[in-house]
């Protein structure tokens, strides 16, 4: 089932331009009839796959290290990711993040990963919060 979400409501998440904003986001692309989590990009258009999964990466870093997440995250979905970072995400994302595919057992070395993402928290979410804007039309046609 699609979800249905009001434009108002868009623009109210649109103009704040929060972390919250764009966990809701996050939250109605996966809710969709276009998201299906066994694909290893859900399904989802590129930069809508982005924001879900970067929110992903970062977040169970700050929670519990980086190496969690890649413990947790099928390889298919991250050479998704990494292809999906490397075709336009921020100088030096992709880079950390293939440090982690290939890294993510040497729980110790993965604490630089985990300072460096979180010193490009604030960096990760305006980068995200751009890729929304540039995909607004295609954001209210898929939610609303």
């Amino acid at each position: 089932m699609k979800p249905v979400i009001s434009r108002s409501f868009l623009d109210r998440l649109f103009a704040a331009q929060d972390y919250d904003g764009l966990v809701q986001l996050s939250s109605f692309f996966q809710g969709t009839s276009t998201c299906r989590l066994e694909k290893a990009d859900y399904g989802l258009p590129r930069p809508f796959f982005l924001i879900v999964e970067s929110l992903v990466w970062f977040a169970q870093a700050d929670r519990s290290g980086v190496w969690t997440y890649f413990e947790a995250t099928s390889a298919p979905r991250q050479q998704a990711m990494l292809e999906a970072l490397t075709a336009g995400a921020p100088a030096g994302f992709a880079q950390a993040y293939a440090k982690g595919v290939s890294g993510w057992r040497d729980e110790a070395g993965m604490a630089g990963l985990d300072r460096w993402l979180s010193a490009r928290d604030d960096e990760n979410n305006r980068w995200l919060w751009q890729l929304a804007r540039a995909n607004r039309a295609q954001i209210d046609e898929l939610l609303s």
